[in-house]
């Protein structure tokens, strides 16, 4: 810790999901301090330094990483940038926070998960979906076996390139392949994969999938606007992922299917069929006495409260579920926080960004040999038209 008693954190990249996420989580912490931030846009790093009161500011990722005043960092920049950054701050000794997608193949996902734990310094990965109360619940009543074993679940978010693109992107680095590797698959399906594998809770045996452009012209863009992911897990349990780029409205859902009762939960939207961020199901035979507390907390009778106390086992039906809307990037970058302070394992580990990444790069794959992929994969699967960094590196030797 610095002298001053708190913790320098800098950013890497001033776009617009530092602006939106990044900046204002670390200001609403109070053990935290936005010691610099970088952007290879002079005037971005400028400003953002001016705005949210950085220290200094830079241009170079290279030089930032030496200021000692930093303990940690949050990579918010291209993705074709992620894996060496992440391994210049590891070197360096800083903690690393990267944005989904981890990388943009599973060679430079694992690599990131060598350095940093060769160095000793904790590496989480921005898939927030995990930090939504509604999630963060939904795990627990599925741990807790609330609705039995879990066999199918199913995860989406369908959205149009022009909500964001066109109105919060400060750069359109996300429609170049060179620098994006992948659309709506490293995007969305990043963020849907990794929630589906955490709430299944098993990891993936086999994948399936694809990854098009469908509808978007391809002078807009040439990456996939489509895509969907079949997941065989080594649990048994199956798995559902599908995402576009050119859907009007935004749609999300994830449904758990088990043995004993269903859930459904969303968090980037709501529509006349998601009326609530969760929603759940047991069929087991319980009383008020053992009802699992988040259920009961949101159980309201259909006559009168008695009724529930005196009914045994408890009339099965639906419990919709509203938690308080905390901001999940916040609740995540204090869990960050807390993980290097007290040497703690990350709720989304290194491992867990590579796995995901084995997960998306499988479908690559899979279009390419038109059948299931078994993971973990057995060589490096690079994007179409994306050249790994250390190819890059070895040219500019």
């Amino acid at each position: 810790m610095r002298k001053s008693g708190k913790i320098g954190m800098g950013v890497i990249g001033c776009g617009s999901i530092s602006w939106l996420c990044h900046f204002p989580s670390i200001k609403a912490i109070p053990e935290l301090e936005l010691v610099a931030v970088c952007d290879s846009n002079e005037e971005y790093a400028r400003k953002a330094a001016e705005k949210w009161g950085a220290k200094k500011w830079y241009t170079d990722y290279r030089k930032m990483v030496e200021n000692k005043d930093l303990n940690a960092v949050v990579i918010a920049s291209a993705n074709s940038v992620h894996c060496e950054q992440t391994i210049a701050a590891a070197r360096a000794g800083l903690h690393v926070y990267v944005e989904k997608p981890m990388a943009v193949t599973n060679k430079e996902a694992w690599e990131m998960v060598r350095v940093c734990r060769e160095n000793n310094v904790k590496l989480t990965v921005g898939t927030n979906q995990r930090f939504w109360l509604q999630h963060e619940w939904a795990k627990k009543l599925i741990d807790d076996g609330v609705i039995g074993e879990v066999k199918f679940g199913r995860s989406s978010l369908h959205e149009t390139w022009h909500l964001y693109q066109d109105n919060v992107a400060y750069s359109d680095w996300r429609l170049k392949p060179k620098q994006a590797g992948s659309a709506t698959l490293f995007d969305q399906g990043s963020h849907r994969v990794d929630l589906l594998r955490w709430l299944v809770g098993s990891e993936a045996k086999r994948v399936v999938g694809v990854a098009k452009r469908v509808a978007t012209p391809e002078d807009v863009c040439s990456l996939d606007d489509l895509s969907w992911v079949a997941i065989e897990f080594e649990n048994g349990a199956y798995g559902f992922v599908t995402t576009d780029k050119f859907s009007p409205v935004v749609s999300n859902i994830t449904e758990i299917y088990a043995t004993e009762g269903m859930l459904f939960a969303s968090s980037e939207a709501t529509n006349p069929f998601q009326s609530v961020p969760l929603a759940v199901y047991t069929a087991k035979d319980y009383t008020w006495e053992n009802y699992p507390e988040i259920l009961k907390k949101y159980r309201y009778p259909e006559e009168f409260w008695v009724t529930d106390l005196i009914t045994k086992p408890l009339e099965k039906k639906w419990i919709s579920i509203t938690p308080p809307r905390e901001w999940s990037f916040t609740r995540m970058m204090k869990h960050f926080l807390t993980c290097f302070v007290e040497d703690k394992e990350p709720l989304v580990t290194g491992e867990d960004g590579a796995k995901v990444m084995e997960i998306l790069c499988a479908v690559f794959k899979s279009m390419e040999t038109n059948s299931w992929v078994d993971l973990p994969l057995k060589e490096e699967v690079v994007p179409p038209h994306y050249r790994p960094y250390y190819e890059k590196k070895k040219e500019a030797k």
